[in-house]
């Protein structure tokens, strides 16, 4: 029945750490939120997940003011907030600066594609599954390419994934040879007049898109107040994403 002053020491966090427990039980109020503050009072970077914006994001906040002194160089904190756009950064999760080659690309499509469609975790390399994500990696890889990627951004590639199949490869071809490869498949079921084939490989692609066709959505993923380098020594950040419990599905997607 006594109350005692304890503590947990965590021998090496950088493993990696684990907090279990049911809704409501403690764990961010009990170990998450001082993992965050005596970090941060050490000086470390930080990206912070916000399920329940901005509760973990304001104790981020008034620590990294409190501890200002202990970085080498001052940090700057950034927010992802779709709900309220008038306190929110933006970023280019495309930004082609940091897409250095084809395999960049795929690997932001693959992201992008299996989050808004986690079913296909199951079903990787599949017809069907691995499809939607090449013509995606196009698409990426296009407006990484044409004009220096000055249309380099998700919203971009969501709009340029609704334009006729007619007048979308050959453009895709001509700009671009090399990716070619991936999508000679669509174009061969276009000349081949194989329209419900073609449709069905497209079709799931544009359809998960579809979900994050958003004015808000689109705004904060179009700029590029900041890049998500967040351990550059010459730049430290403090990146906090926040998440709406009532819209997990389109947001998670994004910020995942």
């Amino acid at each position: 029945g006594k109350i005692r002053k304890s503590w947990i020491n965590i021998i090496n966090p950088f493993r990696a750490l684990l907090v279990l427990g049911t809704p409501g039980s403690g764990k961010s109020f009990f170990v998450i939120r001082h993992v965050i503050t005596q970090h941060i009072s050490k000086g470390f970077t930080c990206y912070l997940y916000d399920f329940k914006f901005p509760d973990l994001t304001l104790i981020a906040y008034n620590t990294v003011l409190k501890h200002w002194d202990k970085y080498p160089v001052p940090p700057r904190l950034y927010l992802i907030n779709f709900d309220d756009l008038s306190r929110t950064h933006r970023c280019n999760l495309l930004s082609p600066h940091t897409m250095y080659d084809l395999t960049d690309a795929t690997e932001s499509s693959r992201t992008i594609m299996l989050a808004l469609n986690k079913q296909w975790l199951t079903k990787q390399g599949e017809f069907f599954t691995e499809s939607p994500i090449n013509f995606v990696t196009a698409l990426f890889w296009f407006l990484k390419k044409y004009e220096n990627g000055r249309y380099c951004t998700l919203p971009h590639a969501i709009e340029l994934a609704q334009v006729e199949y007619e007048r979308l490869f050959p453009v895709l071809s001509a700009v671009e040879p090399e990716i070619d490869v991936l999508i000679n498949p669509f174009c061969s079921a276009l000349a081949r007049g194989a329209a419900e084939m073609l449709e069905g490989q497209i079709a799931s692609a544009k359809i998960g898109l579809a979900r994050l066709v958003s004015p808000a959505l689109y705004y904060v993923l179009s700029g590029n107040d900041f890049t998500l380098d967040v351990n550059d020594p010459a730049a430290p950040k403090v990146v906090c994403v926040g998440n709406n419990p009532s819209k997990t599905q389109v947001y998670g997607a994004v910020l995942s």
